[in-house]
């Protein structure tokens, strides 16, 4: 079930929830453990999974709570220093990695 409580956009129906894009969250372990999960994609082609994948794609792996953070085509995973995601610039196809404010 996805708890909508505190997001400004309760519309279950709204694209938020049902447009494959890229999504990005944070989890917490039933033993306390948190977790990174991050979904490649490309919004305008409609590539990703829908929010309510997303929480089953957490929720199947054992995530006990979970929020959707930003996760739109700047979101990226690094792994032992390499970049192991597929960063994409202006929801385009083309590979890049975006520069951060903070």
């Amino acid at each position: 079930k996805i708890n909508t409580a505190g997001s400004a956009d309760l519309n279950t129906s709204s694209s938020f929830f049902t447009e494959k894009a890229p999504r990005t969250g944070v989890g917490i372990m039933p033993d306390g453990r948190l977790i990174l999960a991050q979904v490649d994609g490309i919004e305008l082609a409609k590539q990703g999974v829908t929010l309510a994948e997303f929480a089953e794609i957490l929720y199947l792996r054992g995530v006990l709570h979970a929020v959707n953070v930003d996760g739109g085509g700047s979101s990226d995973s690094v792994y032992k220093g390499k970049v192991v995601g597929k960063p994409t610039c202006s929801d385009t196809p083309l590979i890049c990695e975006r520069g951060v404010a903070s």
